[in-house]
């Protein structure tokens, strides 16, 4: 179990040419002389990738490497895949770090390449937080995708859940790092790579060779670059295992791919809230057509449609695949945020402050920062208010204009006012190949659908049958001057409503936009009334002067104003979010876990069939739609997972029939 998600930075020195010298590895990162050289001839020759890549059908090309150090392989390697491959197609660059740069080193390190300042300067500036865990970097508009993990290499490829086309067999030499090269490291290699995959690395060591061949690598040593004798380049030759048994062995049930992935042409997605917004987002910078269907008269009608909205990750004090993804989407959406939105118009990146609701939780949150689970830069004590937890990444944001520059993409066409009819799979040889969605009584084709429909997913004949249930949720606004005017009247500060941080504790309140005061917000089970209530004014006033420390009744309900709407919650607190299959295949293939919880297969029940769900978020979609839009468009693309693989599998909208299963066993 992982007991920090602070990753150590490596101990460097500089040489007097600038270049970084590990302390830990007693090694260098690359010759300054000739570095450039020295990965064009080993990684990008020796893997033919130029050809390869001039004659490539599928929609991406995907490069795994170990040891990222500077980022000069990627570097070059994207530079040399702009020049030369066809600009239709993707590049997915994959590498995992140990003792990751800093941003800062990272920067001074590749100030020596300044014919690379065209890639380096995007690469620092997209550079993601140093925190355990897996990492989504776009660049060049989605073309160029990197993913990145900070951890043991071994642990990276385990999580990681992709095909690879060639491997960079990089780091530090085997002799001052043999603990990277173990047995599992290279079974994981061959479970990620298919027939005609290739290989290099510029050490011919014994131990790199002997765990290529075991792992099924035809390999031999070829003249190395420079003064170095020899190198090492493989290929395989074999496939003994489909994709769909390589990426979730014995668990078919938490399959998510195909081992041909359909033909996209024209997605389209249901619902026009945080969800759909964000999931149209990513398919359409990767190049793909997309229609957005909404039944209401404008963007962002439903629960995405609060005025002002808040980061609130509630990150956990134990390492659980459920805390993961809410990190790693956490660290995720704050990036995009800043990316969509750098002049600060709706995203305002304050800080968060979370206040413990009573001395249980004031004690869970000093166990917190002793064990330092997290590093600075996301979690630290809070210097406003002693005991509370400050989250400097946090903020607030203008969802419905987040929503509305989401959709501005060129690729993307929204339709409102229309409300999805029916779906009904176009089939061809078999198998599903699209579907017909109807609405207006007019029918149109789509290669994929995926359903951001909250809590009208029910309501949709093809969607299966989930534990996701509506929350009614009030939020109120005050003015800000009738704000400062009550606060006069009981003799309290009216600097007390000018804060600068977004404050939480049984709720939250945002610092004012447009004058507004926004707070909130009730929880109501149960509860199907859409008006705005004078009882939920009141409870919403009590978390206010609550979090700014005011006395009971300070403020009136007659002068806020709100809004209500529905969250879409699951009782596992997680979203669902995956392709939809068949419960009743799915009872019928996989009963004998009812016997058996511990049963493994590699049957597949189902094929996935081009039908995705993303729903699920509850009151912190803000945080999880982004990366779980990613990880959709990852699926329907074909290419590399943006989740960890126990994530996606928590996340998988058939977890719930699995679980049934074996707790029907658990009960015998």
């Amino acid at each position: 179990m992982l007991t920090s998600y602070c990753v150590d930075s490596p101990e460097l020195s500089w040489a007097e040419d600038g270049a970084p010298h590990s302390s830990q590895f007693d090694d260098v990162y690359f010759d300054k002389e000739s570095g450039l050289e020295e990965t064009r001839f080993v990684f990008i020759q020796h893997n033919r990738l130029i050809e390869r890549w001039k004659q490539m059908d599928n929609t991406a090309f995907v490069i795994a490497e170990t040891g990222f150090g500077t980022g000069l392989n990627f570097l070059c390697t994207w530079q040399a895949f702009v020049e030369q491959a066809p600009s239709d197609k993707q590049l997915h660059f994959i590498s995992v770090e140990k003792y990751p740069l800093t941003k800062a080193m990272l920067a001074q390190a590749l100030r020596m390449w300044p014919s690379l300042q065209a890639f380096s300067k995007p690469l620092i500036d997209a550079y993601p937080e140093v925190c355990h865990g897996l990492h989504r970097v776009e660049l060049e508009n989605g073309r160029i995708q990197l993913t990145l993990w900070f951890g043991e290499a071994e642990a990276g490829f385990a999580a990681l859940d992709a095909d690879v086309d060639a491997w960079f067999l990089d780091g530090f030499a085997p002799s001052k790092n043999p603990d990277m090269w173990s047995d599992s490291l290279f079974h994981h290699i061959r479970r990620l790579s298919h027939e005609g995959t290739t290989c290099s690395t510029f050490t011919a060591a014994g131990i790199v060779r002997r765990g290529l061949q075991q792992a099924g690598f035809e390999v031999k040593k070829v003249k190395g670059f420079g003064i170095k004798r020899d190198m090492t380049v493989g290929v395989l030759n074999q496939n003994d295992q489909p994709l769909t048994q390589r990426m979730s062995p014995g668990q078919p049930w938490f399959n998510l791919r195909q081992n041909t992935p359909a033909k996209v042409s024209h997605v389209l997605v249901v619902g026009a809230g945080l969800a759909g917004a964000n999931t149209a987002y990513e398919l359409a910078r990767q190049g793909i057509k997309v229609t957005v269907w909404d039944k209401g008269d404008h963007i962002a009608c439903g629960a995405s449609g609060n005025p002002q909205g808040m980061l609130y990750p509630k990150l956990a004090s134990q390492d659980t695949p459920v805390n993961r993804f809410y990190l790693a989407a956490y660290l995720y959406a704050t990036r995009l945020y800043a990316k969509l939105d750098d002049q600060g118009k709706f995203w305002d990146q304050c800080g968060l402050i979370q206040i413990p609701k009573n001395p249980k939780e004031t004690e869970r949150f000093q166990v917190l920062l002793n064990k330092k689970l997290y590093p600075d830069t996301i979690l630290q004590a809070s210097t406003d208010k002693p005991g509370s937890l400050f989250l400097p990444l946090s903020g607030w944001l203008v969802l419905t204009t987040l929503c509305e520059t989401l959709l501005a993409h060129d690729n993307i066409t929204v339709c409102l006012n229309t409300e999805l009819a029916s779906l009904t799979p176009i089939e061809q040889g078999g198998s599903t190949v699209g579907w017909t969605a109807r609405a207006h009584n007019q029918d149109s084709a789509f290669s994929h659908v995926v359903l951001c429909t909250a809590n009208d997913t029910q309501q949709i004949e093809a969607a299966p049958d989930t534990p996701a249930y509506p929350i009614r949720g009030q939020v109120s606004f005050i003015d800000t001057e009738q704000a400062k005017a009550s606060c006069e009247a009981v003799k309290a500060s009216v600097d007390t409503i000018d804060f600068d941080k977004v404050l939480c504790e049984f709720g939250y309140v945002s610092p004012s936009i447009d004058q507004l005061l926004h707070f909130g917000s009730t929880y109501d089970l149960n509860d199907t009334d859409d008006q705005v209530r004078e009882e939920g004014h009141k409870r919403n006033l009590a978390i206010l002067e609550s979090l700014l420390e005011l006395p009971e009744q300070t403020f009136s309900p007659q002068d806020c104003g709100g809004r209500v709407s529905f969250r879409c919650a699951v009782p596992d607190y997680t979203p669902i979010v995956g392709p939809v299959q068949s419960d009743t295949e799915y009872r019928d293939a996989y009963a004998m876990l009812s016997k058996n919880a511990k049963w493994q297969s590699d049957k597949l029940a189902e094929p996935i069939k081009q039908l995705y769900l993303n729903i699920g978020h509850g009151s912190r979609g803000l945080i999880s739609t982004p990366l779980s839009a990613s990880f959709i468009a990852s699926l329907i693309l074909g290419t590399p997972s943006s989740l960890e693989q126990d994530i996606s599998h928590k996340l998988h909208p058939s977890r719930f029939v699995i679980r049934e299963l074996k707790r029907a066993q658990a009960s015998k």
